[in-house]
């Protein structure tokens, strides 16, 4: 459990994120991602003057400690971006022994890790895993999060408990916007404080479990054959393999001329990598509209198949 004076509130998770970013590195730095990573992330570090390396990461058990430890030894990397809970966009969750692992690594070799966490609520268990965070030894881990995935995208309320980077996240949020809307807050605080919060995330999780059940049977259904998808752990996101010749790009692209939108899988790669995924969400009503969409990208992609 995180003490109040523990956090940093911020303008959402990404601020939250470029908080600890501006806190732990400098211009020049390298920063280990997950691939793939969440596509937000990778023009944030390319603003802020950081050069990336990207770390393999599975769909089940997500971040390949090995390859990230390998890094670590070689002093090659200033700081690690991950999102252990609910990955966006795999979807995957890493058990807690290797969430474990993964905070030894960082207190061991004394290498700042950022837990990216906006998702971990919507955790499809009966409760909400520990984040890497619960086993941080020296405050070497600052876990963000925030309500916009999990309550409103419009209060823009995130937070950040930057461990030993408590007073410089401070003083660079102090520099930076002084404060947060205090009516939001105390809006927020009291809906806590009833139990409302609570309750709207059981039925927000069972809401997406079913949701996640109809897109997938949908992709199975309707995409090319050798198509595959992801098995998430939680949150609205899925993850879909198209087979390896396909150019999700040229999909992105067709799909946008008939007013509907999907995301490339090479936007979550510094490298330009998986182009032939692309990310879905299950985060919208499940109406004819939504179907025929559906139905329709995976028309698309089937073209795109034979066409090659």
């Amino acid at each position: 459990m995180l003490a109040a004076d523990e956090l940093v509130i911020s303008n959402g998770c990404t601020e939250a994120l470029q908080l600890a970013l501006r806190a732990v590195c400098k211009p020049g730095d390298t920063v280990g991602v997950e691939s793939p990573t969440y596509f937000a992330l990778l023009p944030m570090l390319k603003d802020l003057g950081l050069a990336v390396i990207e770390i393999p990461t599975h769909p089940t058990s997500g971040l390949a400690l090995d390859a990230l430890e390998l890094l670590l030894s070689e002093k090659r990397l200033n700081a690690v971006v991950a999102m252990p809970t609910v990955h966006n966009p795999l979807g995957s969750t890493m058990p807690p022994e290797a969430k474990r692992r993964l905070a030894q690594l960082v207190n061991d070799y004394q290498v700042p890790l950022i837990e990216d966490v906006p998702h971990a609520e919507l955790f499809y268990g009966a409760s909400t895993p520990d984040a890497v965070k619960a086993y941080d030894r020296d405050g070497w881990v600052l876990l963000c999060s925030s309500y916009s995935k999990t309550l409103a995208p419009g209060f823009r309320i995130g937070w950040i408990a930057p461990g030993r980077f408590l007073s410089e996240v401070r003083r660079l949020k102090f520099s930076s916007s002084l404060g947060q809307p205090a009516l939001l807050e105390e809006t927020l605080a009291e809906y806590l404080e009833s139990g409302g919060y609570d309750h709207h995330l059981r039925l927000l999780r069972r809401h997406f479990i079913s949701q996640m059940e109809k897109l997938r049977g949908a992709v199975a259904q309707h995409f090319p054959d050798g198509t595959r998808a992801t098995l998430p752990s939680g949150g609205c996101l899925l993850w879909v393999e198209l087979p390896s010749h396909a150019d999700t790009m040229q999909l992105f692209r067709a799909a946008l001329a008939e007013r509907i939108t999907v995301v490339p899988g090479a936007m979550y790669s510094a490298k330009g990598r998986y182009r032939n995924c692309l990310r879905l969400s299950c985060c919208y009503p499940w109406n004819e509209a939504y179907q025929r969409a559906l139905i329709r990208v995976g028309e698309l992609a089937g073209e795109l198949a034979e066409g090659h």
